[in-house]
């Protein structure tokens, strides 16, 4: 799990600079390899490629939110970090994949593991999350029922006199 909510831009700076050198790192060596082969990575890979792309857009996505939610003072920051540590952890294992797939498969093997077990932990608590979100909802709905029905029944009996 990240850290506390009240330091999260205390561990985000570094991460995503240590996440960048990697990309820039790992993109070298992907130029490396396919140096002198005839194909294009992007011809060879494309689903990986694809996936790649997705997954920078959703970190990035979600370091923005998460910097937007720290400002704004919320609670949830703290599951949007670990969206963020998750998807740039696929990223670097997806290129990985492109680069060494004897090492990257074992790599996305642990790192499924890890997302399964991290939703399975986290099922009970956004359970719970949506619950308490849905309970004033539907006591308003049923408050506002009630309401329309008295005013229906008073009105049904003033009729009637």
């Amino acid at each position: 799990m990240p850290p506390a909510v009240s330091n999260v831009q205390s561990w985000t700076q570094p991460l995503l600079g240590f996440l960048n050198i990697l990309v820039s790192v790992f993109g070298s060596f992907l130029q490396l390899r396919f140096q002198s082969a005839e194909a294009s990575p992007f011809d060879t890979h494309r689903l990986h490629i694809l996936a790649f792309f997705i997954v920078i857009v959703i970190c990035a996505v979600s370091l923005g939110v998460e910097i937007k939610l720290e400002a704004a003072g919320a609670d949830c920051s703290a599951v949007v970090s670990t969206i963020f540590l998750l998807a740039g952890s696929l990223a670097l294992i997806l290129l990985l994949l492109i680069i060494e797939p004897y090492v990257g498969w074992p790599l996305l093997i642990v790192w499924f593991l890890y997302f399964v077990k991290l939703a399975c932990e986290s099922y009970n608590e956004i359970r719970h999350s949506i619950a308490s979100a849905v309970e004033p909802a539907t006591n308003f709905l049923k408050t506002l029922f009630n309401c329309n029905r008295n005013q229906s029944g008073e009105a049904n009996q003033s009729t009637t006199i």
